[in-house]
């Protein structure tokens, strides 16, 4: 069993090499793109390759080998190099006399896709074609294509790369079991500050629109024979015909991996989908922390007690590379003592598989979904919250827990939401951290409401919200978001954030949002000491078939003084601004409606008013 301090957050690690040393390029990066210096650019010719991208295996004997050998890797201008050990080929022999390897280079597949590259037979060797498209890229509008070349550090501790026009073929020597890669040769060891200890002659790829390297070159290879391993069914379709029906998802969780524990209540979506000819079921996504893979498991629909029976072992995803995979099961944690290396006492989680567990079940019940048999409270106090019995994903290679899914309290896993206009109940502010550094990310907490004014639950999907700022000096307006800072699905600046964006500083999902700000000249977001009194506020909006409401009221963090509406009454107003639910200037009030006044002194204050 695998042990995780509670308390731990790991480094992680970028690459599983055998040599760490890492080497800054003074190349130009476009993402995994490397662009050279001209005195080692490969001047390579444009003509186009005759091969396409082979995605699906050919017909034919398939055999599988275990790989050995090293390689360079170039991430964004480092170098990094490695062993191939843990990696493995398949390769199909044909009728023909020809033959297929798949994924050529070591490493390539996650990055490139599964391809295969076509070779032959000529009596105990096997010939492939450079040039071979193993990748296109639909962004760069460019393929990839298999290449020889030479890589490693110069003189200067730069990386170069040199691509050898002259080679055409990649030749491979068969001996019995052992396939051996012809004319590499390199070095991972000895002084890596020594440009000859760290450098590679062998099979690598280019990216054909502007020459550039891929950053991958590997040499030594060695493929040795072994039984090939069944790839698992993993389920990412599912029959037409299904009745399906979304739930948004409410239970508890708690998750381990490099960089520790992790724990608190789920969202997102949980999808059912049942086939009314058959009552097979399928449930999208049943662990939650795996809610990227967008894979189903398959069970059966009771009609009668409305019971969902889901078998365990089923598979959520696959790493093709690596032969692991993510597997559903039962299980539980719980909260141990134990001593450290130092022999410091700690706390720890441990895990336990319940491999006598066959079969999950959920139960769908008065629109909502629950997990029977589960059991756990993530609210409780430490080291409670850590014992729960549930839904466990894990890994099939060592069986090692990733996370675990439990009914919070016992209470619903998931709920659905009848659709319609209404108006959101009020959000809370919950807490502001400054970050205390001039170029730095503050944070502001929320937690949004799940229901309208009236207790029926909200679709998440159609939720929005605007962030309000006082600023400690009577200056009261809406806080627009700047494309230029928040990046990613941004091209304008918002002053409203919408469920669908994610940037690089704004987390819609975990109920917080990243607050980009300066302490440059002395200009903070807002100042609230003995003298000022700033604040940051948040409103929330429900948009559904066109019809967008207002939470009643906006939810500032801070207490607002009762007696500032009293000292603003002896002010000289200079002008009144009228602003909409999605912060657009009105010239007059139009139903929910955002009053802006400000006054003589400078001053400003805000006001809901409803007309």
């Amino acid at each position: 069993m695998k042990k995780l301090s509670v308390l731990l957050v790991a480094a992680a690690v970028a690459l599983s090499a055998s040599a760490g040393i890492q080497f800054k390029s003074t190349h130009s990066v476009k993402t995994n793109k490397m662009v050279n210096k001209e005195m080692v650019k490969a001047n390579i010719s444009k003509d186009k390759a005759s091969f396409r991208v082979i995605n699906t295996q050919p017909e034919g004997e398939l055999k599988s080998y275990n790989r050995a050998g090293q390689y360079d890797y170039n991430n964004n201008g480092y170098l990094y190099c490695g062993q191939q050990d843990g990696n493995r080929m398949d390769i199909v022999y044909a009728e023909d006399g020809k033959v297929y390897m798949k994924n050529i280079l070591c490493g390539s597949g996650s990055n490139f896709g599964d391809y295969w590259v076509e070779g032959t037979i000529e009596g105990n060797e096997i010939h492939v074609a450079l040039g071979q498209e193993i990748y296109y890229s639909d962004y760069y509008q460019a393929s990839v294509l298999l290449a020889w070349g030479e890589a490693g550090i110069d003189a200067d501790g730069n990386i170069y790369f040199i691509r050898d026009e002259r080679a055409e073929e990649a030749v491979y020597a068969i001996d019995g079991e052992t396939i051996t890669l012809l004319g590499s040769e390199g070095s991972t060891g000895g002084d890596y500050n020594v440009e000859e200890d760290y450098h590679g002659i062998g099979l690598t790829a280019y990216w054909e629109d502007d020459d550039s390297w891929t950053g991958y070159l590997e040499w030594n290879t060695v493929l040795t024979e072994r039984e090939p391993v069944v790839t698992p069914t993993v389920i990412t379709e599912i029959p037409e015909g299904c009745e399906v029906t979304t739930y948004y998802r409410s239970t508890g969780y708690i998750a381990m991996s490099i960089f520790g524990v992790s724990s608190g209540m789920t969202d997102g979506k949980l999808i059912v989908a049942i086939d009314p000819a058959t009552n097979d079921a399928y449930v999208q996504n049943p662990s939650w922390w795996h809610d990227s893979y967008n894979s189903w498991v398959k069970g059966t629909f009771d009609p009668e007690t409305n019971i969902i029976t889901i078998p365990t072992g089923q598979y959520l995803s696959w790493y093709e590379s690596s032969e692991y995979g993510i597997v559903l099961g039962w299980g539980s944690t719980y909260v141990y003592e134990d001593t450290d290396e130092s022999g410091e006492l700690g706390y720890y989680l441990g895990y336990e598989l319940d491999e006598r567990t066959t079969e999950i079940q959920l139960q769908l019940m008065d629109g909502n979904i629950y997990m029977l048999g589960s059991e756990g409270d993530i609210n409780a106090e430490f080291p409670e919250w850590g014992f729960a019995t549930g839904m466990m994903t894990y890994y099939s290679d060592d069986l090692s827990m990733t996370s675990i899914e439990f009914a919070n309290n016992g209470e619903p896993m998931g709920y659905t939401v009848d659709l319609k206009p209404a108006v959101p109940a009020n959000a809370t502010a919950d807490e502001w951290y400054d970050c205390g550094d001039e170029t730095g990310f503050s944070r502001f907490y929320f937690t949004l409401p799940t229901t309208d004014v009236d207790g029926n639950k909200l679709d998440p999907e159609y939720i929005s919200y605007a962030l309000w700022i006082n600023d400690g000096f009577g200056n009261t307006y809406q806080y627009t978001f700047p494309a230029a800072v928040y990046t990613y699905d941004l091209t304008e600046d918002i002053d409203e954030v919408t469920y669908d964006i994610y940037s690089n500083a704004v987390d819609f999902k975990n109920y917080y949002v990243y607050m980009y700000r300066t302490n440059m000249n002395d200009n903070p977001l807002f100042v609230r000491d003995e003298e000022h009194n700033g604040n940051i506020g948040i409103q929330v909006f429900y948009t559904v078939d066109g019809v967008k409401n207002a939470s009643e009221d906006i939810a500032w963090l801070y207490e607002v003084p009762s007696s500032v509406n009293e000292m603003n009454a002896g002010k000289t107003v200079a002008n009144v601004r009228y602003f909409n639910v999605a912060g657009q200037e009105m010239a007059q009030p139009n139903g929910m409606t955002i009053k802006v006044t400000t006054y003589t002194d400078g001053t400003t204050s805000a006001a809901k008013v409803v007309k």
